[in-house]
This record gives C-alpha cells, structure tokens and sequence, in this order.
C-alpha cells in the first residue's frame, strides 16, 4: 500500500493571495489554476478562511433547475 501524500501546507502569503483574487471576483477554476491547487482545496481554504468566492455558473444553473442547494 502506497502512502498518502498530503498537499503542501497553505503559507501566510497564499492565503493573502487567495483573498486578493477572491475580491477580484474571478472563478475558483481560475484562483486554483493560479495558485496551482486543486478546485476543491481553493474552496476548501477559502471556507476555513471565511472568504466568499464568486459561485460557479454550473452550480447556479444546477440550483435553478433543481431547486436545491
């Protein structure tokens, strides 16, 4: 069985990064890609952090359609 390999600690400077582009308004897609994390660990540390980032047009229609959150 092979060892799980955590991802690298967030740094004090990555999370400064992380509110800046979450204020600029762009997508999780394009923070994650900047910051060169996953999709899930950008929204994940953005929770913990309390910051609010932009929500994904596939999440609003899939809400719209469905009715649920």
């Amino acid at each position: 069985m092979s060892p799980v390999v955590a991802s690298p600690l967030w740094t004090p400077e990555e999370d400064e990064r992380l509110r800046g582009l979450a204020s600029s308004g762009i997508s999780v897609a394009a923070m994650a890609k900047r910051m060169k994390r996953s999709v899930a660990a950008v929204r994940n540390r953005a929770a913990r952090l309390s910051i609010v980032v932009a929500t994904s047009r596939i999440r609003r229609q899939t809400v719209k359609a469905t009715g649920k959150v």
